[in-house]
């Protein structure tokens, strides 16, 4: 057996499990965006090796075809159990109490409150709290259609800031919510605890439409795609009248040019479609359609259509338009939105931003993708590989996985590892007592992975010690000195 002295000189790394529970309102995207930047959040973090990811949802929100879909990922899905009067999403409060959580994730207000409170109770309250923020409530206010806009959103902003102050770490999504919150923060003890988020494409779901995207010629209906809510508070901050008046303009107006609208609430289409119709656009040229729900049918809509825009006067991000770029479409977007700050550097990027709420602007600029739509099939094929090369939902999920590793365990979750002699030659000292999941007990998990040897073999053998013991359990003289040595090395 090799002496202390000699495996002292060996690296050791002690690999735990990273449990990350995200508050969620839903598993798909009837919800709209949000749902969807959680849910591929989550599958991107559970790709990451030895980190553990599940879903805590309101009770009845996903059905058992949900918890399957989210299985196929390695993401678990937790119902928290209804409360009787009190709103669902408070319902998130009070997760299972066997549940092992090391890192908490809420996202805004809605589902970003409730972790102050499960915090609270015993079990929880050594957790960390990731806060995720997707919107900038003080900018949207400006252009909301309900009554005291600025108030209610200076009110949102504070709240906002508050939970961040609260959290552990903040992660804001696009590169204009990361500066405003920088700024808001920068007083606070919080101004450096921060991981900016720019979602990567979503190839799984939309990767396969690039190669059906066809060009359109002068004798083509070209179909213009608007997305989003068609309630009457965000029908400007959305930019639906600079859409519609857009089309009112002599380059579009009575051509061979379609808007089609797809947001309005069920049943409300007719009373949608009066509204823009008042804008001025010709009653030939615009269809309306309710709210997109299922991700099946919104890759049969980007098949539809040849353009997508979002003419936002605000946006945090901008999901959207980041679906359209993963389908092949091209896309033009308002300057103040997130995505057009994340695009603006990437070669070919300004062609797909509009500095401008003129609607005559807008009609030249899908005149002009329009005039040269094959071209435009191309540069936004390229625009798509630029941007995938510049923000990686890997890379990006592995920087906050590292983050978070060092702030529950104190170190990054790749230190120095064992090496092979050790395997070799020590196999006396490895127990393999296996015991169950036990809350009153006291179970220490070490997993050593074997790397090259500091014999100089140069080989890598790859094997791997799994070590389990818990308090009570009976292990020999030299099993013990193994584990302190391991405790100490370490």
């Amino acid at each position: 057996m090799m002496s202390q002295d000699d495996a002292s000189e060996q690296a050791y790394a002690v690999k735990e499990i990273l449990n990350i529970t995200l508050l969620a309102s839903e598993w798909r995207s009837s919800a709209g965006g949000l749902s969807t930047l959680n849910r591929e959040l989550a599958i991107h973090l559970a790709e990451i090796q030895n980190v553990r990811v599940s879903l805590l949802v309101p009770e009845g929100a996903c059905d058992n075809e949900d918890k399957e879909e989210a299985r196929s990922f390695g993401i678990s899905i937790l119902d928290a159990k209804k409360c009787v009067a009190v709103e669902p999403l408070l319902w998130l409060s009070n997760p299972p109490q066997d549940h092992n959580i090391d890192v908490i994730v809420g996202r805004g207000v809605k589902l970003g409150r409730q972790v102050q409170l499960i915090k609270r109770q015993v079990q929880f309250q050594n957790c960390k709290w990731v806060h995720v923020v997707h919107t900038a409530p003080e900018d949207l206010s400006k252009y909301k259609g309900y009554s005291s806009p600025i108030s209610k959103g200076e009110k949102k902003l504070w709240d906002e800031v508050d939970l961040c102050k609260s959290a552990d770490l903040v992660v804001p999504v696009g590169p204009k919510l990361e500066k405003s919150y920088h700024g808001y923060l920068q007083s606070s003890e919080k101004s450096g605890d921060f991981v900016e988020l720019i979602p990567g494409l979503f190839e799984r779901e939309f990767g396969d439409l690039v190669a059906k995207q066809k060009p359109k010629d002068e004798r083509d209906d070209f179909i213009v795609l608007l997305c989003g809510r068609g309630d009457n508070e965000d029908f400007e901050v959305k930019g639906y009248d600079i859409a519609v008046k857009a089309f009112a303009d002599q380059r579009l107006r009575g051509k061979r040019y379609s808007l089609l609208f797809v947001g309005s609430p069920e049943g409300k289409q007719d009373e949608v479609r009066e509204r823009l119709l008042n804008c001025g656009i010709d009653n030939k040229q615009l269809t309306v359609r309710e709210f997109v729900k299922s991700r099946d049918k919104m890759k049969d809509l980007f098949c539809e259509v040849d353009i997508v825009i979002m003419p936002s006067k605000s946006e945090g991000f901008g999901l959207v338009a980041l679906e359209a770029l993963s389908a092949g479409l091209p896309i033009l977007v308002g300057s103040n939105s997130g995505f057009a700050r994340a695009i603006e550097d990437i070669p070919l990027g300004l062609y797909s931003i509009v500095n401008s709420e003129d609607p005559s602007k807008w009609a030249e600029r899908v005149e002009g993708v329009r005039d040269r739509h094959r071209v435009a099939l191309k540069e936004n094929k390229m625009l798509k590989e630029q941007y995938r090369k510049e923000y990686c939902w890997k890379a990006q999920c592995g920087e906050l996985v590292n983050r978070l590793w060092k702030m529950v365990y104190g170190t990054s979750g790749a230190r120095a590892v064992a090496a092979d002699d050790l395997v070799e030659q020590c196999p006396s000292a490895v127990s393999e007592s296996f015991c169950q999941r036990n809350p009153t007990t006291m179970q220490q998990h070490l997993e050593i992975s074997a790397v090259t040897s500091s014999s100089g073999s140069g080989k890598m053998l790859g094997k791997r010690i799994i070590l389990r013991y818990k308090y009570g359990t009976s292990i020999t003289g030299v099993q013990h000195s193994f584990i302190v040595f391991l405790l100490t090395a370490l």
